[in-house]
C-alpha cells in the first residue's frame, strides 16, 4: 500500500493538530452485540451459500510474488517490486463492508510499493511495527509512517520486512461529509501527509478495531452485522483522525530524492529490453553521479545501479510466472530485460530468489 513521501523519519515540519469538532457522540470500537452473533436468528441460508457470501466481503491470501501480491489488493492499482533477496512470502487479509475495504498486509523481505488509488476514492493507510514477539512499538525502533491518497494521486514507497500495512479504502464523496466537522485541511488534494498519535487511545482503538474485524469473519453474510462493523470502523478512523497531526512544508530535499528514484526506474521500466546505465539515467534527469547515488541511499539503502537491477530480476520473474512456457523460454524472457548473458543472468537471479529460473512456478503450472 501507498505511504509515498512520507514522513522521512527525521522531521516532518510544522506539524498542526486537527480540531476536534462535533464528535462527542461518536463510540469507540466493541463487541458486536450478542443478538447480531445467535445463530438461531439467521435464518435458514443453506451453507454454501452462505459461505459463498461470506467469502466475497473477506479474504485471506498467501503469495510467493511481491507483484501478486500488489495486484490483489481491491480499490488500488499497484506494483510491488521485491528488492531484499530471499524466497519471497506475504499475507494479504481484505473485508469488504459495503463501500469501505479494509486491508493488512505483511511481507517477509524489503519490497517497494508503487501505485495509485482509483478515481473517485480516497485510501488511508499507516505502517506500524509487526509485533510477532509481543514486543512494543517502542522496542522495534522504527517510526510509523501514514498518509492519504485521493484518486489520481501516486506513490512510491519502501516497507521493510518487520512492518505490517494497515488502511483502508472508501468512497471520496463519503470521505468529505464526514471529515468536514474535523476543519481537516487540503482535504481535496491528491496526497496528505498525515500522522498518527501512536500513543493515543484514538489510535490504539483503531488498531485493536482492525484485529477484531476477522473475529467475525463467519457473521459478514448479515447485513446487519457489514453495518455494525462499518460504523464502528468509521468511529475508529475519524476519532484517530482527529487526534493525528497534519504536516507542513515537505521536506523538498527529500521529496527531490524521492523524484530521482521514481524517474529512474520509470527509466528502466519504460524500455526494459535496453536498460539505462547510470551514466545514461545521470544524463537523461540530467543530475550528476553524486545525486544520484545519494537519491538511492537515502531512498533505498542501496546504490542505483544494485536497484535497478533488481527491478530488472523481478521483471523476469513477472514473465515466468505469467506467460507459459511453451510461449516463451527462460533466455527469452531474460532479453526482454536486458539480460543477455544467460549463465550470468541465472546465477544473479538464484542468489536473489534463492532459486533458478527453471524452478519459478510457470504459468499454467498447478496455478
Amino acid at each position: 500500500m501507498f505511504l509515498s513521501t512520507m514522513d522521512d523519519g527525521t522531521s516532518i515540519g510544522q506539524a498542526r493538530k486537527i480540531p476536534y469538532q462535533n464528535l462527542a457522540s461518536r463510540s469507540v470500537m466493541c463487541r458486536l452485540p450478542s443478538m447480531f452473533l445467535n445463530p438461531s436468528s439467521h435464518g435458514s441460508m443453506p451453507s454454501p451459500k452462505r459461505d459463498a457470501e461470506v467469502k466475497s466481503h473477506y479474504s485471506v491470501q498467501f503469495f510467493s510474488d511481491a507483484n501478486e501480491h500488489g495486484r490483489s489488493l481491491a480499490n488500488l492499482v499497484q506494483n510491488y517490486f521485491q528488492i531484499e533477496k530471499g524466497r519471497f512470502h506475504s499475507t494479504l487479509r481484505q473485508i469488504e463492508l459495503d463501500g469501505i475495504h479494509a486491508f493488512n498486509e505483511r511481507a517477509n523481505c524489503d519490497i517497494v510499493q508503487c501505485g495509485a488509488v482509483l478515481p473517485s476514492a480516497v485510501a488511508l493507510a499507516w505502517t506500524v511495527p509487526a509485533l510477532a514477539s509481543g514486543a512494543s512499538d517502542r522496542t522495534h525502533g522504527g517510526r510509523m509512517h501514514s498518509g492519504l491518497k485521493r484518486g489520481g494521486g501516486d506513490w512510491m514507497y519502501r516497507v521493510a520486512a518487520d512492518m505490517e500495512v494497515a488502511g483502508f479504502t472508501m468512497p471520496a464523496v463519503e470521505f468529505d461529509r464526514l471529515v468536514e466537522p474535523l476543519g481537516f485541511p487540503a482535504t481535496r488534494s491528491a496526497s496528505r501527509h498525515i500522522r498518527f498519535m501512536h500513543d493515543s487511545h484514538a489510535f490504539s482503538v483503531l488498531r485493536s478495531g482492525f484485529d477484531e474485524l476477522k473475529n467475525h469473519v463467519e457473521h459478514l453474510d448479515r447485513e446487519e452485522v457489514r453495518a455494525v462493523l462499518r460504523k464502528q470502523l468509521l468511529d475508529g478512523i475519524f476519532c484517530a483522525l482527529q487526534e493525528a497531526e497534519v504536516a507542513g512544508r515537505p521536506n523538498l530535499t527529500r521529496q527531490t530524492y524521492n523524484d530521482i528514484v521514481k524517474r529512474s526506474q520509470d527509466l528502466v521500466l519504460g524500455n526494459p529490453e535496453y536498460p539505462p546505465s547510470v551514466l545514461d539515467v545521470c544524463t537523461e534527469l540530467r543530475v550528476c553521479r553524486r545525486t544520484l547515488q545519494t537519491s538511492f541511499t537515502r531512498v533505498m539503502g542501496m546504490s542505483p545501479s544494485s536497484y535497478l537491477r533488481k527491478i530488472r530480476l523481478g521483471g523476469v520473474r513477472r514473465l515466468l510466472r505469467s506467460v507459459p512456457a511453451s510461449q516463451m523460454t527462460i533466455g527469452e524472457a531474460a532479453a526482454r530485460w536486458g539480460f543477455f548473458h544467460l549463465g550470468s543472468f541465472s546465477n544473479d537471479y538464484r542468489q536473489f530468489f534463492c532459486e533458478l529460473p527453471s524452478q519459478t512456478l510457470r504459468f499454467g503450472a498447478g496455478h
